[in-house]
């Protein structure tokens, strides 16, 4: 009887400890410069509308979301994504950008 509660007891507690971890990877952010350079088809720094939405990804999600996304990425507008502006607007190009829950405040 009490080796049965010894191993629910680790049984419990590795359960535990795996929850944590994957938890712990969920809040993980991306790793930009390896998103970067796997974006980055001709190796200039930054990413175009077309590398962002090269014919593998137009597979996996529609064109005109890759567009959105790409024109939330793109804070400048001047075609070419940085790795700076790859930072600083990933969340929000996602759908997850600062402010966005937030009420209107006059």
């Amino acid at each position: 009887m009490k080796l049965n509660t010894v191993k629910l007891g680790v049984l419990a507690l590795g359960l535990f400890g795996f929850s944590l971890t994957m938890s712990a990877q969920e809040k993980k952010e991306p790793n930009f410069e390896k998103m970067l350079k796997r974006f980055d088809a001709d190796a200039n720094g930054s990413i175009s509308l077309e590398e962002f939405t090269s014919a593998k990804r137009k597979n996996e999600i529609p064109a005109e979301k890759l567009e959105k996304q790409y024109a939330k990425l793109d804070a400048d507008k001047d075609g070419a994504v940085t790795l700076v502006e790859l930072k600083e607007n990933w969340g929000k190009s996602k759908g997850k950008g600062k402010g966005k829950n937030k009420k209107k405040q006059d």
